[in-house]
């Protein structure tokens, strides 16, 4: 099939379902109705993705700065947004072609600080707050914006899970208006990157833990809670101030002269977002239905033998199915992890971003955001894998550790799991075991719809049941 032929809403990368990995799976030929959501930013316990908010409000305050200056000059270089085609969102049903707004929404950027004053006195704590003040300023702009500030990360991260999954690169992938944020500039650039088989133009992979179909601080939102509750008081109708174009326009000539309008939309949203979500269906057909996905990896997972020589294939597996099972409470699996000297190396890595009551209890019980799974391709697991389980744990990776492995733990490693548990000290190290039966018994969990969190909790309350 000619490139010309194919789908436009197939996955661009063959062979990897959209289940299985950390990122969202870009398409041909259209964008995804989804953006980044810089909330999503705030709120992760993860301190390097909240660095990257804090950049975002970095170099957006600097443009607000550069026009409390009077500087327009600097505030345009600033409040330079194109749209980032290369990650394929948006909202055209029927191409991936970006509008080339950049300008655009410079200008709009620009016309709405110098007619909210409070705001531009103030600053923004969430760029999100453009969608309120400005009737031009939407969902799909607040991720343009955000995309481009972001876009050095994503390059990073586009790279790395190309080397996870193997996904080709094309080597010196022309890519422009990168952030420097030592400089405050944009900068052009080339990079080993994908590319799109279509128009030969560079692919950014973005991860699912931060992007939504809305942001959680949205117009409309503020519209149904904060802004009627306002009209309200005043004892005004709704529905001819509000709807529509004109109505958004005359929305936010009031919030533009009364910021605290916003300020207290704002913080009731940073006060519930434990109920900010990222995304889990993405607006277009998957390429496979979840219980269909959750039957080939288990017929793939009988198909894999053990072994040292298939130990690659079944890593690799596991990377899978803990993506499939556990996304998007353990997210950015990182495999073969190796420490700055390269003497230690850890099958897999994820981090627990998870607001689910057992995955946040495993993060402060066990004194970490990280969660770090051994996978051994053994019907015999031995005591010698429990040892080095736990010698990685501590500090750093906390104090839980999962194996997996094709067999259940015989009764002589529950008890060298129970006694490295009471010979840690005050540092109690937990190791579970699960096998392959356990991982067929997550999927069947995830197929119906059901939570493995859940799951996960009755089998370390069945390890805290059975220590001495």
């Amino acid at each position: 099939m000619s490139d010309a032929d194919r789908d436009p809403r197939a996955p661009l990368i063959a062979g990897i379902s959209q289940y299985d990995v950390d990122f969202v799976m870009p398409r041909v030929g259209v964008d995804i109705p989804l953006g980044i959501d810089p909330f999503l930013l705030y709120k992760s316990r993860d301190p390097a993705i909240r660095a990257l908010h804090e950049l975002l409000l970095r170099a957006f305050n600097a443009g607000i700065e550069s026009v409390r200056r009077d500087d327009r000059d600097a505030a345009r270089r600033v409040f330079n947004f194109p749209e980032v085609a290369e990650i394929g969102f948006g909202y055209s049903k029927s191409s991936k072609r970006g509008s080339g707004v950049g300008t655009v929404l410079t200008g709009l950027i620009l016309e709405t600080l110098e007619n909210a004053p409070d705001l531009l006195e103030r600053g923004v704590r969430h760029i999100e707050e453009m969608q309120l003040l400005s009737a031009g300023i939407g969902p799909d702009r607040i991720s343009d914006i955000a995309a481009n500030v972001l876009k050095s990360f994503l390059i990073e991260y586009t790279q790395r899970q190309c080397s996870v999954w193997g996904i080709p690169m094309m080597k010196g992938v022309p890519l422009g208006h990168i952030y420097d944020s030592g400089t405050g500039e944009w900068e052009d650039g080339h990079y080993d990157l994908p590319v799109n088989p279509i128009d030969g133009r560079a692919i950014l992979l973005v991860p699912r833990r931060i992007v939504r179909a809305l942001p959680w601080i949205n117009y409309d939102d503020f519209l149904r809670g904060e802004f009627a509750a306002y009209l309200r008081a005043r004892r005004t109708a709704a529905a001819a101030l509000t709807k529509g174009v004109k109505g958004k326009v005359a929305v936010v000539s009031v919030t533009r002269s009364d910021i605290a309008l916003v300020e207290r939309y704002v913080q009731a949203k940073e006060a519930t977002s434990d109920q900010a979500k990222p995304a889990d269906a993405y607006g277009i057909d998957s390429d496979r239905d979840v219980c269909d996905q959750a039957a080939s990896l288990k017929h793939r997972l009988n198909d894999t033998p053990s072994g040292r020589e298939a130990a690659t294939d079944y890593q690799r597996l596991v990377l899978e199915i803990l993506n499939f099972v556990f996304n998007p409470d353990l997210v950015d699996g990182q495999p073969e992890v190796r420490t700055v000297d390269g003497t230690e190396r850890r099958d897999i890595i994820f981090t627990n971003e998870s607001d689910e009551s057992f995955w946040a209890y495993v993060r402060l019980e066990h004194s970490s955001i990280f969660l770090m799974f051994e996978v051994k391709n053994t019907t015999d697991l031995g005591i010698d894998a429990l040892n080095q389980t736990a010698t990685y744990l501590g500090d750093r990776l906390g104090r839980l550790g999962i194996i997996v492995t094709r067999e259940a733990a015989s009764d002589s490693m529950k008890r060298k799991a129970i006694s490295i548990w009471n010979d840690s000290g005050q540092g109690r190290k937990a190791i579970l075991v699960l096998s392959d039966g356990d991982l067929r018994a997550l999927l069947d969990i995830r197929c119906r719809g059901a939570s493995t969190a859940k799951w996960m909790q009755q089998r370390y309350r069945e390890f805290r049941m059975s220590l001495q």
